[in-house]
């Protein structure tokens, strides 16, 4: 299993600016991730960004809320698995991989027709 470092990052937007801890490693490969297959799985949530951040900044109230949360997800290296999670789970409430409520339920609409 990798080791795994805190770097501490600054993010910020025009509304507001917090600090927070990104988790970074030299070794990180998608092999460690579990695959497609097992989305069910929920190894990967201890390698997301998020675990540094209480649950409330991924359940926002307000669009400036779902927009720091997004921004925390555009660099989580669990994305993508995040995400697929969410799908799957059906899970109708937060930011879940960088997506919002509506857009997760967009994107299922766009899937289905595809």
């Amino acid at each position: 299993m990798p080791t795994l470092t805190a770097t501490p990052i600054r993010t910020s937007s025009p509304s507001t600016s917090f600090t927070s801890t990104s988790t970074s490693t030299s070794y990180f490969q998608d092999d460690y991730l579990p695959s497609a297959g097992s989305s069910r799985s929920t190894e990967w949530m201890s390698l997301g960004s998020c675990r540094n951040f209480a649950p409330e900044v991924f359940f926002p109230s307000d669009g400036a809320g779902v927009d720091k949360a997004r921004k925390l997800c555009a660099t989580c290296p669990v994305q993508e698995h995040c995400l697929e999670y969410a799908l799957l789970e059906q899970i109708e409430h937060g930011v879940w991989g960088g997506l919002s409520e509506r857009a997760r339920r967009r994107l299922k609409l766009h899937r289905r027709a595809s």
